[in-house]
């Protein structure tokens, strides 16, 4: 009886862990509670901060060119923190901070991605408190802002190309995703392999950064001395600065820094030195230092770095899907390059004439060449038609028989007089266009890739005119030096071809116009770039004829402007 009664007196072991089991669950459920709460109060302040499209915290609180980015970016993670998670782990957004920072690898500054700023407020967001979710969620997006800007710079650009008149097909064929992008790495933990993603493909583009790294590592140039020329500079003559010539051609990678007399005479070593520079910089390599060679002598370090700078910009505007052969011409160059593909090594490299400065600018473009045609007519157009060619007929009524020029679209009987005749090609109510023939400035071929402009590549009748250094004589048109081997180029680039430099010479020879279509149509590429890595790992520097480089930071210094980035100051806390 008494062990009976010791027994109901005593509560049982299984209600202990019945009890206990009651007790974890109602932990849990309300745990799980708090953090759905707590999860639930984050995503309402992340798609409210994301709504009102300003962030308190950048220098630039405006962010909305990136809300749909920003959105996008926090709907993949259920808009949830990506860089201050509970556990407080630092280490993406230290990754982060490293990789915007090294943004002057590609020509761009950290300063505009509020490198600096982020990185003072880093601190202070560890210290807030989990429940205060307005907070976290102003330092996790202004991150994510930072990010997002600074990735699409890498990509697109900082500046939008149509700002500058490009055509529709440069800044728009892209295909990346870069909120997607984002939260991979972040997920992954890969932010640092992100802008390789980012970058252009383009060989060029890797050749620019390694030498923009060069010239920033290079000494910095503090109380730059000018060399003075009173007049021009002829090999063997003296001059006092003749030392600090030698120090400048050194650093141009001009000449090697071999042991030299530090006299004062322009001897035969700094003469090829000179000319070296002279050829690096599109200048007409005599070695004579003249008003140009001078000019470019005393150029600063940073207007170099500078020039590399808008050069890359310039090429995170250029089509992601660019492959295959390519022919490229640099327009302040006067240069064509025609690749076989984006890792040719020894790519055909010959001499152009583009459009004359601020007359007749020859375009940016990027087209795809659908034919050549052999022996062409020149159709002159009407611009030309009333500048060049009726001055010259009112004067000489036989002007356009010397010329092998041919009305078209004209009946006999309209002949009646050349006042008739006068009216309807002032009018535009008949064509006219120029034979083949020793005449005919297209020379004996033209490449033809169709596009707004009108203008084309073509071969030449004045093939003196590629002697000269500075090389923009054209309406617009590109003038290609040595157009045999532009075409064997093309025409070896085709499948099932059994063209040759010999059937190309006959067909350049022939008295019939003939035109070969391409099956596999070339991309072509007019770009302007006053900084240009050549095959040789090379970097030269051109004259910036059509003031482009100026429009340019114009539209860069305008942006700035407007994204009030100018100053940066740490928001103040406490």
């Amino acid at each position: 009886m008494q062990n009976h009664g010791r027994q109901s007196g005593t509560i049982p072991r299984a209600f202990y862990l019945m009890l206990l089991a009651l007790l974890l669950f109602s932990a849990q459920t309300e745990s799980a509670t708090d953090n759905a709460g707590a999860k639930d109060a984050t995503a309402d302040a992340l798609k409210t901060l994301i709504a009102g499209k300003r962030n308190p915290l950048l220098s630039s609180p405006d962010f909305s060119p990136l809300a749909e980015q920003l959105a996008s970016l926090y709907r993949q993670t259920g808009y949830q923190l990506l860089w201050l998670p509970p556990n407080r782990n630092h280490t993406a957004v230290e990754q982060g901070l490293t990789m915007i920072a090294q943004a002057f690898a590609d020509g761009l500054d950290p300063r505009y991605y509020d490198a600096e700023l982020l990185r003072k407020n880093l601190t202070l967001a560890g210290s807030i408190a989990t429940g205060a979710v307005q907070e976290l969620a102003e330092f996790d997006t202004a991150f994510s802002i930072a990010f997002l800007r600074y990735a699409n710079d890498l990509h697109f650009g900082r500046v939008s190309p149509q700002q500058l008149d490009y055509p529709q097909t440069f800044g728009k064929n892209r295909t990346l995703d870069i909120p997607a992008l984002l939260a991979q790495a972040l997920e992954h933990q890969t932010l640092n392999k992100l802008p390789d993603q980012l970058r252009p493909k383009f060989k060029q583009y890797r050749q620019l950064q390694n030498v923009l790294a060069a010239y920033r590592k290079l000494p910095k140039e503090a109380n730059r001395e000018a060399l003075l020329f009173n007049a021009s500079l002829h090999p063997f003559e003296t001059h006092p600065q003749m030392p600090l010539l030698r120090q400048r051609l050194i650093q141009a990678g001009a000449m090697s820094p071999q042991s030299l007399a530090e006299d004062t005479i322009y001897s035969e070593a700094l003469q090829q030195g000179v000319k070296n520079f002279q050829l690096q910089n599109g200048l007409l390599a005599d070695g004579i230092i003249g008003t140009e060679t001078a000019a470019k002598l005393n150029e600063t370090l940073q207007q170099k770095i500078l020039q590399i700078e808008l050069a890359l910009e310039r090429l995170r505007w250029l089509p992601d899907d660019i492959d295959g052969p390519l022919i490229i011409v640099n327009i302040p160059a006067f240069q064509l390059w025609a690749f076989n593909d984006n890792d040719d090594s020894e790519p055909l490299n010959l001499k152009v004439i583009v459009g004359k400065a601020l007359q007749n600018p020859t375009p940016v473009l990027f087209e795809k060449m659908r034919y050549l045609e052999f022996m062409p007519y020149w159709n002159i157009p009407q611009s030309i038609l009333d500048k060049e060619i009726l001055p010259k007929l009112y004067e000489d009524i036989g002007y356009l028989e010397s010329q092998d020029i041919e009305l078209v679209e004209r009946n006999e009987s309209d002949a009646d007089s050349w006042d008739s005749v006068f009216e309807d090609l002032k009018s535009g109510r008949v064509r006219v266009r120029q034979r083949p023939g020793k005449n005919n400035p297209l020379g004996k071929v033209k490449f033809v890739f169709p596009n707004k402009e009108d203008v084309y590549l073509h071969d030449t009748s004045s093939p003196r005119l590629f002697e000269r250094s500075r090389r923009d004589f054209s309406h617009g048109c590109v003038r290609v030096a040595q157009a045999d081997k532009l075409a064997e180029f093309v025409l070896k680039n085709q499948p099932d071809s059994d063209w040759n430099n010999e059937n190309i010479l006959q067909a350049m020879s022939d008295s019939k116009t003939r035109r070969v279509s391409l099956k596999n149509p070339i991309p072509v590429l007019f770009i302007y770039s006053t900084s240009f890595v050549d095959q040789q790992g090379q970097v030269h520097f051109y004259r910036d004829i059509y003031q482009q480089d100026q429009l340019l930071l114009k539209a860069l210094d305008k942006n700035l402007d407007q994204s009030g980035q100018n100053i940066l100051s740490v928001k103040s806390q406490g």
